[in-house]
């Protein structure tokens, strides 16, 4: 009954293959595997439910519909399963606390200290407004440095925007744990957008099992909207 999903799930796998490290690709293929396995589930469930000829025709659109539902909860348990925003967060945690050389050269030092000087004069606004941009592209590693070096109590932007540059800093201190929170961030999102694709089909599905009474009357409420 997922057909269709199951096709484009197997692009995306593709799709994994020739962009994603071989690790984040099995990744994708495993959820692709889930997929498939919550297809077999309904379509053996469904043929069951087919070949009892003790059930009406409107008994079994309300059997293939409580099948559905069923599918829709394993869909749920699978995504929690799968998903890395956990992973994602303690990765970036451990970003933003990457250890920063305090041991500067003394015309470091004094390059910090006169940008310092020079923003205090404006306001946080003032200061995102006119380098926002290189602030957070990490374009402007000075920039960043003599913000988030500046003495406690002397703080040039409020801590949320101060932790976001922390984690810009980071990347450029280890490239190779930013690569890996990139990575993992494509492939949550390349497994969201699959669970999603098969949410939406067993919605339809499920939709399409509801009784003729019930479709109809949804019909109609929908174009009078």
């Amino acid at each position: 009954m997922l057909g269709d999903v199951i096709s484009r799930a197997r692009q995306i796998v593709e799709d994994a293959q020739a962009r994603l490290p071989v690790e984040a690709a099995a990744a994708i293929e495993s959820v692709y595997g889930d997929i498939v396995n919550l297809n077999n589930f309904i379509n053996k469930e469904v043929d069951v439910i087919e070949n009892d000829r003790t059930l009406s025709d409107k008994a079994k659109r309300a059997a293939r519909r409580i099948v559905l539902e069923q599918a829709g909860r394993r869909l749920e348990v699978l995504k929690q399963k799968r998903i890395y925003a956990g992973a994602i967060e303690e990765l970036e945690k451990k970003l933003a606390d990457e250890p920063v050389d305090k041991d500067m050269p003394l015309l470091e030092f004094l390059r910090e200290s006169e940008i310092r000087d020079r923003l205090a004069g404006m306001t946080k606004e003032q200061i995102l407004s006119h380098f926002g941009d290189s602030l957070f592209d990490g374009s402007n590693p000075l920039l960043i440095d003599a913000i988030l070096n500046a003495p406690p109590g002397f703080e040039l932007l409020s801590e949320d925007i101060l932790k976001k540059l922390r984690v810009v800093r980071a990347k450029r201190i280890n490239p190779e744990l930013a690569s890996e929170i990139e990575t993992l961030k494509r492939l949550e999102y390349m497994i969201v957008k699959l669970f999603n694709r098969v949410r939406r089909e067993l919605d339809t599905l499920r939709r399409k099992e509801l009784p003729l009474s019930l479709v109809n009357t949804l019909a109609t409420d929908t174009a009078s909207s």
